[in-house]
């Protein structure tokens, strides 16, 4: 399969990433997840700390379940983190293997150092992946946002979106399942406007959101879509609590990275906030069925 050599690079994710697994860890929850978090069912009255962590392991279980996952089966996990779905499946699921796909040398270090049975970190791009065997599902939380390149016209994204979903098929067992979630446009905004630029320069360099429908249009060869949640108040009320949490850490946070990594984080976290409740960006949850062979599509 040739594939368009567009989106992050090592380099562009570690700009952000491995700023220091320490800092991550004083504003983070216990498992370092680093994505929108599912609320629901979990109230206010409930300790913020203990809320965060709560409503990430729901998020994480919530796609090994549309992932439909079977016990003892193989995993994928492509823009892993810091190991938070992989230790869940492991800890909960009995997956027999598991791999990881960073672009972080630091995720990868903290992967290694938790000594997880079965499970395999690779720093990797999911361009270069090639599987022993098939997997029987495969999860990626937020990684999306980092396979296209700011600049391209909606066609070429489409195709680098293509291309992940044709080796997402070509990875997968025969029916197997794929889950999804990413941060995408939903206003009237676009790449090459001011979201776009401030996300791609002071956040995650070299990174484009999509829409929905370059997403729809990417996958549906290659899969039959089974499930779209729209949930930015999961997003503002995550990031709510990284920025309370990050805010009470100040002068850890100071120490570990200095005052002008902190401050620029605090910018981060407060723009991407108002960003979502004006309703410039949304985050989409996507279950996706395996197709039984590609379909060819025209037009």
């Amino acid at each position: 399969m040739t594939t368009t050599r567009t989106g992050a690079s090592a380099k562009d994710i570690e700009y952000h990433y491995d700023v220091g697994n320490d800092f991550y860890g004083l504003w983070l929850d216990d498992t370092l997840s680093y994505s929108a978090a599912l609320w629901e069912g979990i109230g206010a009255d409930v300790p913020p700390a203990v809320a965060l962590a709560q409503a990430q392991r729901a998020k994480l279980r919530h796609h090994l379940d549309q992932a439909a996952l079977p016990p003892g089966g193989r995993l994928l996990d492509v823009g892993c983190g810091w190991g938070a779905l992989l230790t869940l499946a492991t800890e909960e699921r009995g997956v027999r293997e598991a791999t990881g796909l960073t672009l972080s040398r630091a995720q990868l270090a903290h992967i290694v150092a938790l000594d997880l049975p079965g499970v395999q970190a690779r720093l990797e791009d999911w361009r270069s992946h090639v599987p022993e065997s098939r997997y029987d599902a495969i999860v990626s939380i937020e990684a999306f946002e980092a396979f296209a390149s700011p600049g391209l016209t909606t066609t070429e994204r489409v195709q680098a979106y293509t291309e992940f979903f044709s080796a997402c098929h070509s990875w997968l067992v025969p029916g197997g399942a794929l889950s999804l979630q990413t941060i995408a446009f939903d206003a009237g905004v676009d790449a090459d406007g001011p979201v776009g630029a401030f996300f791609a320069g002071d956040v995650f360099p070299a990174s484009a959101l999509p829409r929905l429908t370059e997403i729809t249009a990417a996958c549906d060869a290659h899969f039959s879509l089974t499930a779209v949640r729209s949930e930015p108040r999961d997003y503002i009320r995550t990031l709510r609590s990284w920025s309370a949490r990050l805010r009470a850490e100040q002068e850890k946070a100071r120490q570990e990275v200095g005052a002008d990594t902190y401050q620029r984080y605090r910018l981060y976290l407060k723009t991407c906030e108002v960003l979502f409740l004006r309703g410039d960006v949304t985050v989409y949850r996507m279950s996706m069925r395996r197709r039984r062979r590609p379909l060819t599509l025209t037009g």
